[in-house]
């Protein structure tokens, strides 16, 4: 893999965590992310299970995104994304950054507290050779 192309990549993981996800820019994200590309997610939707809150650890991204967005979206607003700790091997990011959050809804059955939250993930994401992701962890 040559830089330009893991800067293309890391480029294009920035977008999504930054400005796309944050904003609910659908457009944008079908257009950084292959249609079949698939979500791996470990622990958050875990929060939702306990709560009788339905949002699945797996599945179609896309999809994925679009029907538990409005639930995530509504509770936790003026979101932001910082990376740290950022590794390119190959066709792959992995990277550690923390969201933050203003906890404006109801989140996992907690009531508006109206209070900044935040909290760490770790994310794995493979690129396609046109820098488009086809699979997140």
């Amino acid at each position: 893999m040559t830089d330009s192309t893991a800067q293309r990549n890391l480029d294009n993981t920035l977008l999504l965590l930054q400005d796309a996800m944050p904003n609910g820019n659908f457009d944008l994200i079908r257009s950084l992310v292959t249609p079949d590309a698939p979500i791996r997610r470990a622990g958050f939707a875990d929060l939702y299970a306990v709560t009788g809150d339905a949002i699945p650890q797996s599945g179609n991204f896309v999809e994925w995104l679009e029907a538990g967005w409005k639930v995530l979206s509504e509770a936790l607003t003026d979101q932001t994304a910082q990376a740290y700790d950022i590794v390119a091997s190959g066709n792959t990011i992995m990277l550690h950054y923390r969201m933050t959050a203003l906890h404006s809804g109801t989140f996992a059955g907690a009531p508006a507290t109206g209070t900044r939250v935040e909290w760490d993930e770790i994310g794995v994401l493979h690129f396609d050779d046109e820098g488009k992701i086809t699979d997140l962890w």
